[in-house]
C-alpha cells in the first residue's frame, strides 16, 4: 500500500473530525485530498465514534474515496472473548464509517509484560503478549477478518506499553506496521537520548520494525501542539504538558530560530526515509496547506539535523 507523506489524524487534540463544524471539517478534508493527503486516522474511541461517523459522511458528500486506518480498544471485561471484542469493533466501525473495507486495523492498545486494567499511558487495557499473540488472540482475529476481505492491513501500538514486549510483536512478523512516538524532542524510537533525559525510552523500536519490514506510522511529530509556533499557555504545565516539556520545548525554539518552529518539527519527523506517514491533527483547511507545504520541502538540511541532534544529546 503506498500512502500520502502526511496523514489526517481525526483524533481528539486537534478535534475537528471529531467535533468540529461540518463546514470546517468539509473544507479540511477537500482540501486535504486536493494536495494528495489520502490517508486518514481515526478509531471508535475518537469522540465516543463521531470521528469514525463524520469522516465518513464526509467521505460520501464529497463522492471521495481515500485510504481509511482504525482502531480496535480492548477493554478489561474483553479478556474472555478477545475475538469476539474485536468483531464487534470492527463491524460498529464500518457501520459509522458506512465502508465496506477497513484499509488498515490498528490495535489501539498498548502492550506490557501482564495484563491490566488500563495502560500508563494510552487506551484501554494493558495487553499481554499472549493477549496479542496466542490462540483466539489479537493477530489471529486480525488475519481471519482479511481472509473474510474485511481488512488489508493491520498494525499494532509502540506509543507507549513495554517496548521488551513490542519487540517480541514485532520480531513475530505477525503484524505489517507499527504506530510509534517520533519528535524532534523524543527520537528514541530510532536513537538513544541523552543520559536521564525527560522522555520516554523507546529503544528504537521503529528501527526494528523497518529493519523487519513493517511500515512505520508516525505520531506527536508536534507533541500534541506543544512543538508549534504558538507559545504554550501559562497554565499548561498544569493541564496537559510538565513544567520539563516546556522548558524542553522553549530550549529547542530558541535552538531553531528563526526557523518556523511547527514547520521545523514536521520537517523532522518526514526526514526519516522510513517514516511511510506522519499523522497530523488539524482545525482547519489552513493548517492541511501548510503541513502540505513543509512536507514540500522535503528532509531537513544535514546541518539543522545536526544541530537537534547535538541538542538532545545534551538535553536533559
Amino acid at each position: 500500500m503506498s500512502v500520502s507523506e502526511i496523514g489526517f489524524g481525526c483524533g481528539p487534540t486537534a478535534g475537528l473530525i471529531a467535533r468540529g463544524a461540518r463546514d470546517a471539517q468539509r473544507a479540511a478534508v477537500r482540501r486535504a485530498l486536493e494536495l494528495g493527503i489520502d490517508y486518514f486516522d481515526t478509531a471508535p474511541l475518537y469522540g465516543a465514534g463521531e470521528s469514525e461517523r463524520n469522516l465518513g459522511a464526509l467521505l460520501r458528500e464529497l463522492r471521495a474515496t481515500a485510504l481509511i486506518a482504525t482502531k480496535v480498544a480492548l477493554a478489561d471485561s474483553d479478556f474472555d472473548d478477545i475475538r469476539g471484542a474485536i468483531l464487534r469493533s470492527v463491524e460498529g466501525s464500518l457501520a459509522r464509517l458506512g465502508q465496506a473495507k477497513i484499509a488498515v486495523l490498528h490495535l489501539h492498545n498498548r502492550i506490557g509484560m501482564h495484563r491490566a486494567v488500563r495502560a500508563d499511558i494510552g487506551s484501554g487495557a494493558l495487553l499481554s503478549i499472549d493477549d496479542v499473540l496466542g490462540p483466539g488472540g489479537v493477530a489471529e482475529t486480525f488475519a481471519s477478518l482479511r481472509a473474510q476481505g474485511v481488512v488489508d492491513f493491520f498494525g499494532c501500538s509502540a506509543y507507549g506499553g513495554d517496548m521488551r514486549v513490542v519487540e517480541r510483536v514485532v520480531d513475530s512478523g505477525s503484524f505489517e506496521c507499527l504506530q510509534i512516538h517520533y519528535s524532534a524532542m523524543n527520537a528514541s524510537a530510532w536513537e538513544r537520548e541523552a543520559e536521564g533525559a525527560a522522555v520516554r525510552d523507546y529503544r528504537g523500536i521503529a528501527a526494528r520494525a523497518a529493519a523487519a519490514g513493517m511500515g512505520v506510522v508516525a505520531l506527536r511529530a508536534l507533541e500534541a501542539g506543544l512543538l508549534t509556533d504558538r507559545p504554550p499557555s501559562a497554565d499548561a504545565a498544569t493541564a496537559r504538558d510538565s513544567v520539563s516539556d516546556i522548558a524542553r520545548r522553549s530550549s529547542l525554539a530558541a535552538l531553531l530560530a528563526p526557523e518556523p518552529l511547527t514547520e521545523t518539527a514536521l520537517r523532522f519527523a518526514l526526514s526519516r526515509p522510513e517514516v511511510a506517514t506522519v499523522l497530523v491533527g488539524f482545525s482547519d483547511a489552513t493548517q492541511v496547506e501548510a503541513a502540505a507545504a513543509s512536507a514540500a520541502k522535503g528532509a531537513l538540511p544535514e546541518p539543522v539535523l545536526s544541530r537537534i541532534e547535538a541538542w538532545r544529546a545534551g538535553a536533559a
